[in-house]
């Protein structure tokens, strides 16, 4: 039973009796004292805080409790949002997630929960501190779009590979895929039930007639104007293994910023682009793999393009690979390369070599490495020499049901433009080719010394012989003497002061100086006064990050002893720069 005195002071504040205990009764009440004076503007109301809650002026915690206004704005700041003018004014400073971020539910009589804002992703605000190793993929997105729209609400959220990603529709639309799937998604909205006209029954049995609450119309126009603002669910299915989510991450986050660039320029990324349909990446991710095919990448790269029918980036890698599959792939990383574009570069007539015999070896390592897949450092020569003349199985290694399979490569060597009788020795040594193999081979050579030099030419680009030079490096002058069947020549490379490159062959004499003594006391020589010899020069020169190519075309010219006969026409180019590589293709027809 309450005093009198306190009875007086609750009815002031219009606190309800039944909603306090002894634990919430002031200390003037329960001690007896003097109840404190209310004011006479108790009962006016003020604006509190950011979200328009309301309470009364100069309200205590008691008074609190019986304040159903504040209590009923409190708990809807809680359901609704930050408004716009405020959410604009957010800065990095106060980068703290408002309710608005999260999907939203307002509460509505009787209570209607929308399976799509059930669905909605809840994301927890990532650390602005983190490294962006450190961050997840969903993380890093939510970062990047977030802060490009500036915190806006989502026009639509995409579920794909086990993670929600918010979108806006000025973004999204820049993705053909994600452009017909909103629009899909879009017809596809059920749009809540129409409003029932006056007398019809409703879903609880209630009627609703001339003396029902007015707010129904009000609050169903109301449902309405709100489902059509909430953001549309849609699913799009990945079967690709090569897009990951960060991948997929990526290629989202291009669509708010199309300059950024991932950490690493993968199959992934392209993949996520073709399936995206967002052609400026596409573009963007093919001209970034063309600029850094290398050793470790054109295999990859080759894969890529093969997989997705991309013929331009297909044809850079081949291209590559034909000036630099002796040079630069003998390494470990040639174990990579797919057999049919092994096969194909080896067939090609633009292939770079310093001699054909470093291209028998390139392809030797290859088969070595096939057969060792486990090797993490490619052995030295005289290793793969032994390992395959120590060959466990009797006969050559062709021959053996594991390598059958390899003997087309060896077919499209030139092999007769291997002359040097160490290099000979070496193929009898290690048992790889068969026995008619070689003695195919070493007729052939012993003929042609016998006619003079005449090779039985029928195609000049599968039978010429050659050689090639590399210049990287000043001074940009080169020479380097060949033989070939008895006939020594120095093949010449130098630069002009106009800028120009000249490139030309020299028939060398047994007493000539640039003729070291090896050669005339270990090769034979053919004294003939003249000799007609086809060749070919082939140039091609690295402009920028465009590789150009040139080619002289077949040259038949009579060498002779003395000059001018013992000199070639001269082929002139212009603007080359560093690096350049020229091969000689030289042939020498029968008289």
């Amino acid at each position: 039973m309450l005093s009198p005195k306190y009875s007086e002071w609750l009815a002031s504040t219009g606190v309800s009796p039944l909603t306090l205990s002894t634990k919430r009764l002031p200390a003037c009440v329960m001690t007896g004292c003097k109840l404190p004076p209310v004011s006479p503007c108790a009962r006016k109301r003020k604006q509190v805080g950011h979200t328009n809650r309301f309470q009364l002026h100069g309200c205590t915690e008691v008074a609190a409790a019986s304040d159903l206004l504040r209590q009923a704005q409190v708990q809807r700041s809680a359901r609704v949002g930050m408004n716009g003018t405020l959410r604009s004014l957010r800065t990095a400073d106060f980068p703290v997630r408002g309710h608005d971020d999260a999907p939203c539910q307002e509460v509505l009589l009787p209570q209607i929960v929308s399976p799509l804002s059930a669905a909605m992703p809840t994301h927890s605000e990532p650390c602005s501190t983190c490294s962006p190793s450190a961050l997840k993929p969903e993380d890093m997105f939510y970062l990047v779009s977030r802060q490009i729209v500036s915190y806006t609400q989502p026009d639509a959220v995409l579920e794909c590979l086990g993670s929600q990603w918010e979108l806006h529709l000025p973004y999204l639309i820049k993705s053909s895929t994600l452009t017909d799937l909103y629009a899909a998604c879009r017809k596809q909205r059920l749009p809540y039930p129409p409003h029932e006209p006056t007398g019809s029954k409703t879903g609880s049995g209630q009627r609703t007639g001339p003396h029902s609450r007015p707010e129904t119309c009000l609050s169903h126009k109301k449902r309405k104007e709100r489902k059509a603002l909430d953001p549309i669910f849609m699913q799009l299915s990945i079967r690709d293994p090569a897009i990951s989510k960060e991948a997929l991450s990526f290629a989202l986050r291009s669509l708010y910023v199309p300059d950024t660039s991932p950490e690493r320029w993968s199959e992934g990324v392209l993949a996520a682009a073709i399936r995206l349909g967002i052609p400026p990446l596409f573009e963007r991710c093919l001209t970034v793999m063309r600029a850094n095919i290398s050793p470790s990448t054109v295999c990859e790269f080759h894969g890529v393009a093969s997989r997705y029918k991309e013929q331009s980036l297909m044809k850079e890698c081949e291209k590559w690979l034909e000036r630099h599959l002796v040079c630069e792939l003998s390494n470990i990383y040639l174990k990579y390369l797919p057999f049919e574009l092994l096969l194909k570069t080896v067939r090609s007539a633009r292939v770079f070599t310093p001699s054909e015999y470093h291209l028998f070896k390139t392809v030797l390592y290859w088969v070595h490495l096939q057969l060792n897949p486990t090797v993490q450092v490619l052995p030295t020569h005289t290793s793969i020499i032994h390992f395959f003349s120590s060959w466990p199985r009797e006969g050559p290694f062709l021959e053996q049901p594991e390598g059958q399979k390899y003997s087309i490569l060896f077919q499209f060597l030139h092999l007769h433009g291997i002359a040097d009788h160490h290099h000979l020795q070496e193929m009898q040594r290690s048992r790889i080719f068969p026995r008619s193999w070689l003695l195919n081979l070493f007729s052939t050579h012993y003929y042609t010394l016998l006619r003079g030099g005449d090779m039985a030419l029928t195609d000049f680009s599968q039978q010429a012989v050659r050689f090639g030079l590399i210049i990287d490096r000043e001074p940009q002058c080169c020479s380097q003497t060949v033989a070939l069947w008895g006939f020594f020549f120095q093949m010449r490379v130098a630069k002009t002061d106009s800028n120009t490159h000249t490139f030309s062959l020299q028939r060398l004499k047994q007493w000539d100086a640039e003729l070291p003594s090896r050669a005339w006391q270990r090769y034979p020589i053919s004294t003939m006064p003249e000799r007609l010899v086809h060749y070919q020069v082939v140039v091609q020169s690295q402009n920028g990050d465009q590789w150009q190519d040139f080619c002289s075309g077949p040259i038949h010219h009579e060498f002779g002893l003395t000059k001018p006969s013992c000199l070639s026409e001269v082929f002139k180019l212009s603007g080359l720069t560093l690096p350049i590589l020229v091969t000689f293709a030289l042939a020498l027809p029968p008289l």
